[in-house]
């Protein structure tokens, strides 16, 4: 039986791709000719492969089925709003808010699902063919086959937080296949999910080869680079937790090592959509025309409300109490006077200020600081855990004071500034309970005022249903 996957064949993706327009990169020009074309000729050149690889960062911010399921954006904000910070109204991505949208048949569930693994798929893709090219000389292949373990990398550890539970609760649960050869609709059968440990064992190694052999320059910021492959390495152990001297090193060197300076911004107060801040590490660049999702669903359409577009979060009075009235990031107003009819409509955020050439952040240094801090935490130096945490807060409120918290409180106050900080971007506190096994709870103001315990089937989707019925390996499931 085929394989579920929607897959484009390579061929078909590469035309594709040479009509994508790119920030800072010039393309090769689609060829007059195009029968006959094979691997080899994609391939073949540097500018080919750079354009494949373009192509796959484009499809971050696509425009699939419908708002709440485009790019990786969709699936990031789909995960900030499952917290207890945001209340989202009726309208896109209330069913994530209400911890509803999960069902093996639900749209989700199947664009999480493909999405991430059409992107494993191009992956693959990429890397044979680099090195099956008689026309790129070992340095590039080099390269090209690291930026291909980087998105295999990426999007196995994507799948992993998105359909099993926290990993160190059951390392031997069987839930998601691995793929590391290239798929097409011809491809027969599927492969069988393998234990959570094995998917985390192939994302480390990936990323780990990523981010040995990627170069430290780029063209831009929404290209990939050391630092950015350092990044996401960083998110996988602190999931793993069985390295936290690793993630020292990986998010110090991300951020640069410099945890003052790394954490200065100049995009708080001013929309929040600008990627050449020096805070930024990888984001999805616009520019208001041809390189721009326009109304799609990630955090500035749906969080301006000074601007026509979806208006439809709001922010929870005990989120909003945490803020000093100095801190930069305290953007909440009350601006419809409802808080006495309709409690949970009293606080909006003009974090965002949307425009069509609002850039979408992936990673920021901010967060390598506090994860180096909670590093630093775990590994029984409290003063720097607390000195990596100040230089956060100091940056961001003038009239902050250094913590003396220690032990489980300490923890606690890095776990809140993530949500402080990244409020609305992707998920901090969703993240952080999954992979602590914490509860979320939620005040009686909330619109669905659900609490989801600890260890809950909630913090996972299902295995879709086509896959089940297609993948001849998932014979037997227990579709959980």
């Amino acid at each position: 039986m085929k394989n579920r996957f929607k897959l484009i064949r390579p061929l078909a993706f590469f035309f594709t791709l040479c009509m994508v327009v790119s920030c800072n990169e010039d393309f090769v020009e689609e060829p007059v000719d195009t029968t006959g074309v094979t691997d080899q000729l994609i391939f073949s050149t540097r500018a080919n492969a750079q354009t494949f690889v373009n192509g796959i960062l484009s499809n971050y911010k696509g425009q699939y089925g419908s708002v709440d399921a485009g790019g990786i954006y969709a699936m990031y904000f789909a995960r900030a709003v499952k917290g207890n910070d945001i209340i989202q109204d009726f309208n896109w991505y209330t069913f994530d808010y209400g911890h509803e949208n999960r069902e093996p048949n639900f749209r989700r569930t199947n664009f999480t699902w493909d999405f991430n693994y059409e992107n494993v798929n191009f992956a693959n893709t990429l890397i044979a063919g680099v090195n099956n090219s008689s026309g790129l000389n070992a340095e590039t292949k080099k390269e090209f086959v690291a930026k291909g373990k980087f998105f295999r990398g990426l999007h196995l550890f994507e799948l992993a937080l998105e359909f099993a539970p926290n990993l160190n609760n059951d390392p031997s649960l069987e839930r998601i296949p691995i793929y590391t050869a290239p798929t097409s609709l011809a491809t027969v059968g599927g492969n069988p999910p393998v234990a959570m440990s094995e998917v985390y064992a192939q994302v480390i190694q990936d990323l780990e080869d990523a981010v040995a052999d990627l170069p430290d320059s780029r063209i831009g910021k929404s290209f990939l680079n050391k630092a950015v492959a350092q990044a996401v390495l960083t998110r996988v152990y602190a999931v793993t937790q069985n390295n936290w001297q690793r993630v020292s090193e990986l998010a110090s060197a991300a951020y640069g090592g410099n945890a003052s300076q790394a954490v200065q911004s100049t995009n708080w107060g001013n929309g929040f959509g600008d990627m050449q801040d020096q805070e930024w590490l990888w984001g999805l660049f616009q520019n208001g025309s041809d390189e721009t999702n326009f109304f799609w669903g990630h955090a500035a359409p749906m969080m301006d409300h000074l601007t026509l577009s979806y208006n439809a979060s709001y922010f929870d009075p005990d989120f909003v109490d945490e803020f000093s009235a100095t801190d930069v990031r305290n953007t909440f107003v009350d601006i419809y006077g409802v808080s006495a009819t309709t409690p949970w409509r009293e606080y909006v955020s003009t974090k965002y200020a949307f425009t069509f050439s609002t850039d979408i952040p992936i990673l920021r240094k901010s967060e390598m600081v506090l994860f180096d801090a909670e590093a630093q935490y775990h590994l029984g130096n409290l003063p720097a855990a607390r000195n990596l945490l100040f230089a956060l807060q100091s940056a961001r409120d003038p009239n902050a004071t250094m913590s003396n918290n220690s032990g489980q409180a300490l923890l606690n106050e890095i776990l809140l500034e993530r949500k402080k900080e990244f409020y609305g971007e992707f998920g901090p506190q969703w993240f952080d309970a999954k992979r602590y096994n914490l509860p979320i709870n939620r005040n009686d103001i909330h619109r669905i005022s659900i609490d989801i315990p600890a260890n809950s089937n909630l913090f996972f989707l299902k295995i879709p249903e086509d896959e089940i019925d297609l993948n001849e390996n998932y014979t037997g499931f227990d579709n959980i």
